[in-house]
């Protein structure tokens, strides 16, 4: 799961680089273009990054109705009387 995440931030990177995608604001310094594609990044990742981190987990956990050892098995996080909810 690291690993993904890992690459999630990588490629997010990569492609809101200045240049690669796009470039805020077009005719500004270098600083102003830097921190700008900063604070893109970071609106970027906050509103993206759990749902990748929940996707990922969903491949390794269980479904609804299915059978559930502890609550940390189950895509929901409730496991009760050995069935997810």
């Amino acid at each position: 799961m690291k690993l993904l995440m890992f690459a999630y931030a990588a490629l997010l990177f990569v492609v809101l680089t200045p240049g690669v995608l796009l470039r805020l604001p077009p005719n500004g310094s270098k600083m102003t273009v830097a921190v700008t594609h900063g604070v893109v990044f970071a609106v970027v990742w906050y509103f993206t990054h759990k749902m990748v981190l929940k996707a990922s987990y969903e491949g390794f956990m269980a479904g609804s109705g299915e059978t559930c050892t502890s609550g940390t098995d189950c895509a929901s996080g409730t496991c009760t009387g050995g069935k997810c909810e």
